[in-house]
């Protein structure tokens, strides 16, 4: 086991260990601690929520390295929100047993916190702060108000809001994704020795090239909202749709709940390119691979918001890993690790011309993408390979 015998408990209200960017990235960290030598039990504030997946899901289970994980309330997130209110109490009473059982092995434990809600926050905080366990936090991002509209949504706004500003400063240490979050928390009096950086995780074993015969001109996967820049995306493509025979593979929808496919479809067809772009719907992991595994070129062409300049994108590293050529945006950090016409081809955010630019470059200079595809991934290895950087991380969190 890990200097300190420690043993880690994670609770988070993601998905996990599958269902979505933030069930991949604490999959990965899981397994990195586990092979790092600790121990590591994870406990879900939300039943899972991913797509029409109907499989039965147990309360308690373990993945196939061994970490074993629970689901304090339902296995299954429910839709109608008095079963949800019902839900959340449950998850609330059994966290209230859980933590007081901690206090006696508070010198051996400490708590990791992914995405939670403020009540559960102020729970685990407090209790925390009471019985001196440590606590560690990861931020993967931010949000900021416009983007909640409607009162459900203003509801949602204030709980990320509260938490971010009254319980996180509470914790022993966080993990941000990026410069932003860290320049954040030190604006907040945060000592910079509890703040460490690290973007994501990614796992190049299992995102190794394949060797497929590629059948698309452009990949992307992902959420397809606005945020991601998708909309950008598609004006490229129209854009060159008459000087190149371009097409575009769409990889992803809405993770739970209504469908973002047909409004894009409308989207595509007031282009004129509704004959270029086909969307798989959403799909698993594996099924992802082998997807951009058809494509030339991968793109992530986010505009530049607080939320984008905040997180880091998990598709990134796995663009990289598959040995493809990426054009990203020059959002939040990106331009802080990779160079333009070295690792990564980079247009501007929010400028459809500016994308269109850069992917006419790379079509018609295969030779150079490809030695950018080669050094990308080597720059990817040293920032995001997920082993190696949860070791660092093990070491933040023993000091």
């Amino acid at each position: 086991m890990g200097s300190g015998n420690y043993k880690y408990l994670l609770i988070t209200s993601s998905n996990f260990p599958k269902g979505g960017a933030g069930a991949a990235y604490l999959d990965l960290f899981c397994r990195g601690m586990l092979q790092a030598g600790y121990s590591v039990n994870v406990f879900l504030t939300r039943g899972h929520a991913f797509g029409e997946n109907k499989e039965r899901i147990l309360r308690k289970n373990t993945t196939p390295e061994g970490i074993p994980y629970t689901y304090l309330g339902l296995s299954r997130r429910p839709s109608p929100p008095l079963f949800k209110l019902a839900d959340d109490f449950l998850t609330f009473f059994r966290l209230l047993i859980l933590l007081p059982k901690l206090v006696y092995k508070r010198k051996e434990t400490k708590i990791l916190v992914y995405h939670i809600d403020l009540i559960h926050s102020i729970l685990i905080y407090l209790t925390a702060s009471l019985f001196r366990i440590k606590v560690f936090t990861f931020v993967p991002e931010y949000f900021y108000k416009a983007q909640f509209k409607g009162f459900n949504n203003k509801i949602k706004w204030f709980n990320f809001i509260l938490t971010f500003d009254l319980c996180m400063p509470f914790s022993d240490g966080l993990i941000v994704f990026s410069s932003f979050l860290n320049d954040v928390f030190l604006k907040k009096g945060i000592d910079k020795n509890r703040i460490f950086i690290q973007p994501n995780l990614t796992d190049f074993e299992f995102w190794t090239p394949t060797g497929k015969m590629e059948e698309f001109t452009v990949g992307y996967s992902g959420s397809p909202g606005k945020k991601d820049g998708l909309p950008d995306l598609f004006r490229a493509v129209s854009l060159l749709k008459d000087k190149f025979d371009i097409n575009l593979l769409v990889v992803g929808d809405s993770t739970f709940g209504k469908s973002m496919i047909p409004a894009l479809k409308t989207e595509c067809e007031e282009l004129g390119i509704s004959t270029r772009v086909v969307f798989t719907g959403l799909v698993d992991y594996v099924k992802v691979k082998e997807y951009l595994s058809l494509c030339r070129i991968l793109a992530v062409t986010r505009p530049a918001t607080i939320q984008t300049k905040a997180g880091f994108p998990t598709k990134l590293g796995e663009y990289m890993a598959l040995g493809k050529p990426v054009l990203a945006t020059n959002f939040g950090d990106v331009e802080k690790y990779f160079t333009d016409g070295e690792d990564i081809v980079l247009a501007d955010c929010g400028d459809p011309v500016s994308i269109a630019g850069k992917l006419e470059w790379m079509l018609s200079n295969s030779l150079q993408t490809k030695k950018i595809a080669c050094a990308g991934r080597d720059r990817a290895i040293e920032l995001l390979e997920y082993a190696s950087s949860v070791k660092r991380m093990s070491g933040f969190f023993d000091q």
